[in-house]
């Protein structure tokens, strides 16, 4: 190796390391990505306590890596990497054969964790007089195993939901969702984890079988609401070669007979709301054009209906299902535990709820830290 290329290495070394700590530190630091949806770590400044600890450099080296410049981008270039290399999977998330669905690792719980879990679903039936239903759905690496890189690790058995309907005590009805999804092509976006509208729409007739109740075939045709959409596993991906997905809305706002109303609860005084939210069809979370995202509770209101007053314990699936249960019951509360902390026993009394759902994804489920609240 001649003098010249030495220096050379050296120079464009030091170039690298001391342009991109510079870069750092000049570029202002971002709260949110809207790549990947989530808020970013922030500087904090150290305390002989931290330093101690060594938690001053654990948030450090998190700060640093969410806040590395083009960030984005480097992402997308190990995507590319791993994949010339042969390699199936970036940032937990996999690559299906098909080369345009991605895969985020399904965490099962330990059998441990799933029965406390399960129990405090147990305990909600034992303090209330009205039934309660119990339901989990299926992950996408369930649904489309054939789409899973071989001996993909991390993968949805379907041994979750068998366990966890195995638990449930007399006061549970469990309704198994594996069934009315199983072989379906259009049930979930392929770039994001959520099920599609069809997907909720067969999750929503499976739902209404378990309950004792056929539901209400909808032939209405499909309404393309936007066609670049990209979820929450393509931005943890980095996988910039797949194509967006659609979204579809089946029923009207207002409810095919016109007559349905939402009203939102963010902090505890009710704004009216809609089924829809078209404007967010405009910015990254797509998704949250279904009831707009997240809240704490919210009230879907249809006196043309035939059935009383249910309350979904729910998290985001629940969404894209709301305009289905709107046409079937008179009223829907959709309850999120992450965001209320309402004794659920008192809000059935005040609210005269006759049936109880509680409904997540299987994932969602095993990684819940809320659902304690069920049993209080």
């Amino acid at each position: 190796m001649s003098k010249k290329y030495s220096i050379f290495i050296t120079v464009l070394f030091c170039l690298f390391i001391f342009g991109f700590g510079a870069a750092l530190i000049l570029s202002p630091s971002r709260d949110f990505s809207d790549q990947e949806n989530r808020f970013l770590a922030q500087f904090k400044a150290p305390t002989l306590k931290t330093l101690r600890s060594g938690e001053f450099m654990e948030k450090f080296e998190d700060y640093v890596t969410d806040q590395f410049p083009l960030r984005d981008q480097w992402i997308q270039l190990k995507a590319y990497s791993e994949r010339a290399l042969g390699k199936q999977e970036n940032n937990k998330v996999y690559f299906g054969t098909d080369g345009q669905t991605l895969f985020a690792q399904f965490n099962a719980p330990s059998p441990g964790d799933l029965e406390q879990k399960v129990g405090f679903v147990n305990a909600l039936g034992q303090n209330l007089t009205v039934p309660v239903y119990f339901s989990l759905v299926p992950d996408k690496s369930w649904v489309w195993a054939d789409l899973l890189p071989a001996n993909a690790p991390n993968a949805d058995d379907g041994s979750t939901i068998q366990q966890a309907a195995e638990l449930c005590g007399d006061e549970i009805t469990f309704i198994d969702l594996r069934g009315p999804l199983t072989g379906t092509e259009d049930s979930f976006y392929r770039t994001d984890h959520h099920w599609t509208t069809m997907g909720a729409y067969r999750g929503y007739l499976g739902l209404m079988q378990g309950m004792g109740d056929s539901g209400g075939i909808y032939d209405y045709p499909l309404t393309l609401c936007s066609d670049s959409f990209y979820g929450t596993t393509y931005s943890s991906s980095g996988a910039a070669w797949v194509e967006p997905d659609s979204i579809y809305a089946v029923i009207p706002e207002g409810g095919t007979g016109g007559r349905v109303t939402v009203d939102r609860y963010p902090e505890g005084v009710a704004i009216p709301g809609g089924l829809y939210y078209p404007e967010k069809l405009e910015v990254k979370d797509k998704y949250a054009y279904f009831l707009g995202g997240n809240q704490p509770l919210c009230v879907i209101k249809n006196p043309d209906a035939a059935g009383g007053r249910l309350l979904v314990i729910r998290d985001s699936y629940s969404d894209s299902l709301a305009p289905f249960l709107a046409e079937e019951f008179q009223e829907v509360h959709l309850f999120d535990l992450r965001y209320n902390n309402t004794a659920l026993t008192q809000y059935v009394a005040d609210n005269g709820i006759d049936q109880v759902l509680v409904l997540y994804s299987a994932a969602n489920f095993a990684t819940d830290i809320n659902l304690f609240k069920l049993a209080r």
